[in-house]
């Protein structure tokens, strides 16, 4: 049951990116380096 609603809750968390789940799973992943660039 646990494992049913942590996929609903990410599922539902998730419904408005659409296409763009890639993209922000890139900037996620680069912008804490970014600040320390600049």
């Amino acid at each position: 049951m646990q494992n049913y609603l942590d996929e609903f809750c990410y599922k539902l968390n998730r419904r408005y990116f659409g296409q763009k789940l890639f993209d922000r799973l890139i900037i996620a992943s680069v912008y804490p380096y970014w600040y320390d660039c600049g």
